[in-house]
């Protein structure tokens, strides 16, 4: 289901309004969401409803992810995901997840790991970071990326999250919500990639709500708070960050005091853990091939999209099942590696 959140105690340079998030939320769906149509592309542009939306998205990813040229109409019957629109909630009470996406990213950029997540028991909220995201919609405009305005998302992002943990706690408790009763305020969790993975770190220095944080390839920060559970997923190969961000979110990982998790994928890169694959098979950096930077100059075939996500999903649908839902069965899946040689696994903090 998708939601605009609107936050009036802030102002957004990107549009001069108050501060408007546009979200998706993915939940568990009853057994007769499989006789609706399946989510499509175009739903996430609001069905092209905004004037100019084909021609401002076609330009805004062939100039990043595409290559120069990309139609959104032929993306359309190429996309992959395994959700349906405003389906009806299960019955149950579910742990919150919050997904940040990358600088230039979009909230449509996961779907692999919302789809997983979400059909393992989870609420999972993305929005697009107004300014931030490489397009979205705010008041039937196109707001484009703003490369100006990172200093202003780097302080807001975590605002970003705070304010949407906010407004699914009244959503829980709101009558007539198709939320009400159906989240579990004492289990909510953070996660992000790249910038959102920045993002997720600094939220659970400043909100004790979080319980649990899982940050994909991220932009490392300074830190305050060393006790709550981490997850560090980074890619050997990583190209945007480079080596000294990989050494850094291995610094990060070594420095945590509380349980503290690091998967590190050898033939990964940076987007690796986006559904960049799907735009671009060879974009480089993660996906189809590239260059090492591990040993500059030899060449790399990543790691496939099938296998990536499935070392992401499934370590974190574990972690998160440990540390949000207490399911101690799940330790020895984290404690454990059956990619063998794919990855590098470390674990500390844990009994």
């Amino acid at each position: 289901v998708t939601m605009v959140f609107v936050d009036d105690s802030r102002t957004d340079p990107a549009t001069n309004g108050p501060r408007t998030l546009l979200t998706d939320i993915w939940y568990p769906a009853t057994d007769d969401a499989k006789n609706l149509l399946k989510n499509k592309y175009s739903d996430f542009l609001l069905n092209y409803a905004i004037p100019g939306t084909k021609d401002a998205v076609n330009e805004a990813i062939g100039g990043s992810y595409g290559g120069g040229v990309f139609d959104v109409e032929a993306y359309e019957k190429v996309f992959k995901n395994e959700s349906y629109r405003n389906a009806e909630i299960r019955d149950g009470k579910f742990p919150l997840l919050v997904f940040s996406h990358g600088n230039g990213g979009t909230r449509a950029g996961y779907t692999f790991w919302y789809d997983h997540m979400a059909s393992h028991g989870y609420i999972v909220v993305a929005p697009d970071h107004t300014g931030n995201s490489r397009f979205t919609f705010v008041d039937g405009k196109i707001v484009p990326f703003n490369g100006d305005l990172r200093q202003y998302s780097g302080e807001n992002r975590p605002k970003d999250v705070s304010f949407l943990l906010d407004k699914m706690t009244e959503l829980s408790n709101a009558e007539g919500s198709q939320f009400l009763g159906r989240i579990d305020l004492n289990a909510i969790g953070v996660a992000g990639m790249s910038f959102g993975g920045f993002t997720a770190i600094h939220t659970i220095n400043t909100d004790t709500r979080i319980k649990a944080m899982a940050a994909l390839a991220p932009v490392w920060r300074e830190r305050t708070n060393y006790k709550t559970p981490v997850l560090m997923m980074i890619g050997s190969e990583d190209k945007t960050i480079g080596t000294r961000g990989n050494d850094n979110n291995r610094k990060y990982y070594d420095e945590s005091k509380g349980p503290h998790y690091l998967v590190e994928i050898k033939d990964a890169g940076h987007f690796t853990f986006t559904n960049v694959f799907q735009l671009n098979p060879n974009f480089g950096d993660g996906i189809g091939e590239g260059e090492r930077i591990t040993k500059p100059g030899e060449k790399v075939t990543f790691l496939s999209e099938e296998l990536s996500h499935k070392i992401t999903n499934s370590y974190s649908l574990a972690f998160f099942s440990r540390y949000l839902k207490g399911e101690t069965g799940y330790d020895a899946y984290l404690q454990s590696n059956p990619f063998g040689d794919l990855i590098i696994h470390k674990f500390g903090g844990v009994d």
